[in-house]
């Protein structure tokens, strides 16, 4: 778990910068907006440069205020290196490693993860964060966790892949119900029952709305929610259907609360599951322990997921 030495003063300029307003980066940060408004005035007094320019739609950062925030990631990125090298001299015994992973992984990916590493290293403690594929990316990038386990990371040269799989999408339905007799559904097919869509923050829906945006419109009877886990007790109830991967329902799966259909339209989309972490960090005898134990658990749950697309 990196430690976290980046002043106050950055760190708000950080908030401000993401969420454009003081008032949003006061809801983030839970402090209030008028010590933010005194921390970002006092850079300002101190630099003698404004950080922002302060238009009708926001706060936008200037080159000066760009050069403080290039300095707090690089006060971040030192901090985590330093924690690297006081972990390095405990061995692999005893520390602390910190993770984030999905909300759709918590039946599954995660539990299996964490037994593993807390059976081999019982002096260990996990820190997981539960965050949006897009946050879970960016925390790894900011130095803020170890490792992290999300569907769909952009290729970035700042990270490292040390686990990644493609998994398709596919129809979960409850085996009660009409489409769970079906060796395979297509989209159009798909939208004329009840169906239970991801929301805008989950990664399956943006990419479902790029490629395939109409079944949204032609949908009769549709709920729109944002927990993977609510998604699959809406499915499991019998009612409604969904458009997930087998590795997310997977656990749901095995316990024939679920069945998977897959998609047979020809493009139909698949998921991509990885395990990255952060190319600037010198990984420590531990981390480097954990995330092979990661990788090993992921594999050995995966390996009878049907990984890339079925044929028709």
């Amino acid at each position: 778990m990196p430690l976290h030495l980046v002043p106050r003063s950055l760190l708000y300029l950080e908030k401000v910068a993401e969420f454009g307003s003081i008032q949003a980066a006061s809801k983030e940060l839970g402090i209030s907006a008028s010590a933010i408004h005194r921390q970002i005035t006092s850079l300002e007094d101190t630099i003698g440069e404004l950080l922002f320019e302060r238009t009708p739609k926001g706060m936008v950062i200037t080159p000066q205020g760009q050069l403080l925030l290039d300095l707090a990631l690089s006060w971040r990125l030192e901090s985590a290196r330093t924690w690297t090298t006081i972990q390095e001299n405990r061995g692999i015994e005893h520390g602390r490693v910190k993770v984030a992973a999905m909300d759709g992984m918590v039946n599954g990916l995660v539990p299996a993860v964490l037994f593993g590493v807390t059976q081999r290293l019982p002096q260990v403690q996990i820190e997981i964060d539960i965050l949006s594929p897009d946050n879970a990316v960016k925390g790894v990038l900011l130095g803020e966790y170890d490792f992290a386990m999300v569907a769909n990371a952009p290729p970035d040269k700042n990270l490292i892949f040390h686990w990644k799989e493609d998994f398709p999408l596919g129809c979960i339905a409850a085996p009660t119900h009409p489409v769970a007799a079906k060796n395979q559904i297509y989209l159009e097919e798909f939208i004329s029952y009840p169906v239970v869509f991801q929301s805008k923050y989950i990664s399956i829906r943006k990419h479902l709305e790029a490629r395939h945006g109409w079944i949204f419109e032609k949908a009769k009877r549709a709920i729109v929610a944002n927990s993977p886990q609510l998604i699959k007790v809406l499915a499991a109830s019998g009612d409604f259907i969904a458009l997930t991967s087998a590795l997310d329902a997977d656990t749901e799966i095995k316990e024939g609360k679920l069945c998977f259909i897959p998609v047979g339209d020809e493009n139909a989309l698949q998921q991509t599951i990885s395990v990255i972490s952060n190319a600037h960090y010198l990984q420590t005898e531990l981390n480097t322990t954990v995330l092979t134990i990661a990788v090993q658990e992921i594999q050995s749950l995966t390996e009878n997921i049907p990984s890339r697309r079925m044929p028709s």
